[in-house]
């Protein structure tokens, strides 16, 4: 009886200990699956794979994401078993990081994949959470000296893999450590699965893709810097500081509103985080006024921050289509209640920054106000037309108080149009959704096909059952064709949009075996020579992206100026087509046998012309006889 006493007396104790003290439960799964290969000693000479690893750490509010680290080479190992980022977490990865070996002399990626997918959740994690897995490499797949083995290995990362990895809702983000590694399946593994692939250029960017990362995983309202400066409103209860330099000989200065210079140390209301390569500061009820921060690399680094008074802004797909518009909406709030007053909101400066990220850099393509419409700020981009990651920061300026939301996106085609050949003289075109975001149901693809004299076709490609676009014909002897797949695509959401994809070529020289190339890559002279009068477009250059941004109540009745030049800047200039040469005439040579046939020919002439008169005199001859004697008779 008492011990029975003693159990439920437990039991009540726990019930009240988890309403009183509720667990928290983590929304957010981070796992890293980094290269141990030994050229990854090349790539990374001063590892700072560790040090994005140890950002990713700091950057998470303890107990709200989990953490594990894989290690992928001959064979997957577990670095950092999955775990709730905190401080032991924390103190664990930073002994592990600096200590682990890449000497490995394969690239066992497939391996690691399936070891991922069977590896079991954390219990901490909650109900409908968010998966975020990030994969850096500097190779290919490389597991057999047999290519063939290689190959197939590579296949199954393509179809089954990225199936599985699709159907749990994994967001896998590639990072490519340099110009070897297998682009297209690093890209397609990103595409697919809604996430973001990046090429860094040196080992330092991987900072700030691991930045990006995490902010696109889990975004946070910011303050923007005006210099390098920021103004904290009353409203604000926390701010924390990621700020980027040079080396670690570079010591961050931080100053309040009342110019007094803040010790970069760890105390009370104060958090410091420092590396050689960054510095993370934390600030509980910070002092309202404008701070300053000295000897920083601004333009790289970020102010987040939590508040009651936030900017809110419609979510954008983490991959959107080439020329698909974007369209953003930005609205303020007070403790999540929607502000409508028109006194308040006609004193707000809303506006919205579009950029291309190349590494540790930004290049800023548009900035514009965004139109307040029903209580909130709208915008629209009208399209994008270069792959790449992308952001939009929107900005809003209400005289007392600023904030700043940043969305990261990455810009993908949204068909791959491949073409193969399908034995003797068939070819096969072949146009195959990127993303799931694309309804095939709704969306169509044409084939269009140019040929060497100058006249074009246009086909329907028909959908197949697995989920593709494809064209199987026949190529004739002596033939030129140039073939591009022109997409009417419809997202899930109903937008749309058009896609022109990249050409391929098709030659086939007498009765000899189809050849097949991307552009103009490996056509010969005379394939050239026979396209000219279908290809006369300018040579391409390197431009910016090219972007459109307009008010979205403005889209139907404004014309589109950026359109407008781009067609007068490609026009075709007003020439004659050009014209095949006219073969030279052989030149005649005749013998005796020759002679004959023609003097025979001749003389045969000459007798029938000679017949026919002789036949027409004797025909005239009777008729006049036969009228002589009807005359006789009548008298």
């Amino acid at each position: 009886m008492i011990l029975r006493m003693q159990s439920l007396l437990c039991g009540a104790l726990l019930l009240v200990c988890s309403i009183v003290f509720p667990k928290a439960f983590a929304d957010t799964q981070f796992r890293i699956i980094v290269d141990a290969s030994g050229s990854m000693v090349i790539s990374d000479p001063d590892k700072l794979t560790s040090e994005a690893l140890k950002l990713i750490s700091n950057l998470a509010p303890e107990e709200h994401a989990t953490l594990g680290v894989w290690l992928f080479g001959e064979e997957p190992r577990v670095l950092l078993p999955e775990a709730p980022i905190n401080k032991e977490t924390k103190a664990k990865l930073a002994s592990y990081v600096d200590n682990y070996v890449t000497q490995d002399l394969k690239t066992d990626l497939e391996s690691i994949i399936e070891l991922l997918l069977k590896t079991p959740d954390t219990p901490s994690l909650s109900d409908g959470f968010d998966r975020h897995w990030i994969l850096v490499t500097d190779g290919m797949v490389d597991v057999s000296l047999d290519k063939d083995v290689n190959e197939a290995s590579r296949r199954r990362i393509m179809t089954t893999l990225t199936e599985a990895l699709e159907k749990r809702g994994i967001h896998l983000h590639t990072v490519s450590m340099t110009g070897y590694t297998d682009e297209d399946m690093l890209k397609q593994l990103a595409v697919k699965t809604n996430a973001s692939h990046t090429e860094v250029a040196s080992p330092e960017e991987l900072l700030d893709t691991f930045d990006r990362i995490f902010a696109q995983a889990d975004p946070a309202e910011e303050l923007p810097f005006e210099g390098n400066t920021f103004f904290i409103d009353p409203s604000i209860d926390e701010v924390t500081l990621l700020v980027f330099h040079e080396s670690s000989n570079v010591t961050p200065q931080l100053l309040k509103p009342n110019a007094v210079n803040v010790p970069l140390v760890s105390n009370g209301s104060v958090a410091v985080s420092r590396t050689p390569y960054y510095t993370l500061v934390t600030i509980t009820s910070p002092e309202s006024g404008t701070w300053e921060i000295k000897n920083v690399d601004i333009e790289r680094s970020s102010i987040r921050i939590i508040t009651s008074l936030n900017a809110q802004a419609t979510k954008i797909s983490p991959v959107v289509f080439v020329n698909e518009p974007v369209f953003s909406t930005v609205g303020l709030f007070e403790s999540n209640n929607l502000i409508k007053d028109p006194k308040v909101l006609d004193l707000m400066d809303v506006t919205q920054e579009l950029s291309l990220i190349t590494g540790d850099s930004r290049q800023i393509l548009e900035k514009q106000p965004m139109i307040q419409a029903a209580s909130q700020f709208k915008n629209k981009v009208e399209k994008l037309t270069t792959e790449g990651n992308y952001s939009i920061a929107s900005k809003v300026d209400g005289q007392t108080f600023t904030r700043k939301l940043t969305q990261y996106f990455s810009v993908f085609p949204a068909i791959k149009f491949e073409s193969a050949n399908r034995g003797e003289n068939f070819v096969a075109f072949s146009a195959t959704p990127t993303n799931l975001r694309l309804n095939t149901l709704r969306s169509n693809v044409k084939l269009e096909l140019a040929y060497k004299n100058g006249t074009t076709e246009v086909q329907e490609m028909p959908f197949v059952g697995q989920g593709y676009w494809e064209k199987v014909f026949p190529i004739d002897p002596e033939s030129v064709i140039r073939a591009k797949a022109k997409l009417i695509g419809i997202t899930q959401t109903g937008i749309r949009f058009e896609y022109e994809s990249e050409p391929w070529t098709v030659e086939r020289k007498a009765a000899g075996d189809v050849t097949l190339s991307k552009g103009d890559q490996v056509l010969s002279t005379e394939a050239l020579t026979a396209l000219a009068t279908t290809n006369r477009e300018v040579m391409p250059v390197v431009v910016a992206p090219q972007i459109t941004i307009v008010a979205e109540e403005d889209v139907e009745t404004e014309p589109d100026v950026t359109e407008a030049a781009e067609t007068d800047a490609n026009a075709e200039p007003e020439v004659a087509d050009s014209l095949p040469e006219t073969p030279p005439e052989e030149v005649a040579t005749f013998g005796m046998g020759d002679w004959l046939l023609y003097g025979g020919l001749n003389l045969l002439a000459v007798i029938l012309i000679g017949g026919g008169y002789f036949v027409y005199r004797r025909i005239k001859r009777n008729k006049q006889n036969t009228e002589e004697i009807e005359v006789e008779d009548d008298v």
